[in-house]
């Protein structure tokens, strides 16, 4: 950090100038760099999201998953069909039982052998439903929810972070770090303020160039002096503001107070016209 006591205090001025502006690059550059992180960040989040999708797409585009999709429309077909089945095999059993009536076969035997015609069918279409749905049931296959997870172990999901263009990004943000450093270094060694007021340089060089400060020790002297009336100020508006409050809220109480005597006066005026009535 400079001496102060050999400087001028136009070369002190232009000091304090000279620290705003290296403050104000800092900030540039801390700014940069946030924003290289989080475009870093949003990169890595959105490349790994567009790894997944395509993950999601080609599940559903493979020939195992539109084989199950085809099997549990047939599924579903069949069941539609099944009412269509048992109507036939109704109409079936009424015309066999028809000629059998026509052939003069004992009724009773006629409606006995309409019910188990009827059983006999339909086990028959309920059996040959099942075996065909066996024979085109596809190999069984793996939920999306697992292939995903499966997709997030694999390797190629897992250097994702460490693509050329993420690691390029770290390059650079190595290299805004490496800059920050370097002008962090040169403040310090450049600066004639201390730390805890380099951010207000611009503050104590007002004090010095509008002749309210012949020195810097005059200048800091005060900016602290400013500070505190500042904070004064502050507490007194604080304090305004609760005075304001507890105003506001004695106001209430007192009218609610007020509501409440005239509230019990009404009562004990009734009671009293209550009495004189008994007498």
């Amino acid at each position: 950090m400079v001496e102060v006591n050999g400087l001028s205090k136009d070369e002190l001025i232009a000091n304090l100038w000279l620290t705003d502006e290296m403050i104000n690059e800092i900030e540039i550059v801390k700014r940069e760099i946030d924003k290289k992180k989080a475009s870093l960040d949003s990169t890595i989040a959105a490349t790994e999201q567009e790894h997944l999708k395509a993950v999601e797409t080609k599940y559903y585009d493979s020939s195992e998953y539109k084989a199950h999709q085809d099997y549990n429309g047939l599924i579903e077909k069949l069941k539609d069909f099944k009412g269509v089945a048992i109507l036939i095999d109704l109409i079936v059993c009424v015309l066999l039982s028809y000629a059998l009536i026509i052939f003069n076969v004992n009724f009773l035997y006629v409606i006995l052998l309409f019910i188990i015609t009827v059983v006999i069918f339909y086990l028959l279409y309920q059996q040959g439903t099942k075996y065909y749905l066996n024979k085109q049931k596809p190999a069984p296959i793996p939920s999306l929810e697992s292939v995903i997870e499966e997709a997030k172990m694999s390797y190629e999901y897992q250097q994702i972070p460490n693509s050329l263009l993420a690691n390029h990004m770290r390059d650079e943000i190595e290299k805004l770090n490496q800059q920050l450093s370097e002008l962090e270094a040169t403040l310090i060694e450049k600066t004639v303020l201390p730390e805890i007021y380099r951010m207000r340089a611009k503050e104590v060089v007002w004090y010095l160039e509008n002749l309210m400060a012949d020195n810097l020790k005059e200048a800091l002297a005060a900016l602290v002096e400013a500070d505190h009336r500042e904070q004064v100020k502050h507490m007194i508006e604080e304090q305004n503001q609760e005075i304001n409050q507890l105003k506001d809220i004695t106001a209430k109480l007192m009218e609610h107070n007020q509501k409440l005597a005239h509230k019990l006066e009404q009562q004990r005026q009734q009671l009293v016209e209550l009495e004189n009535r008994k007498k």
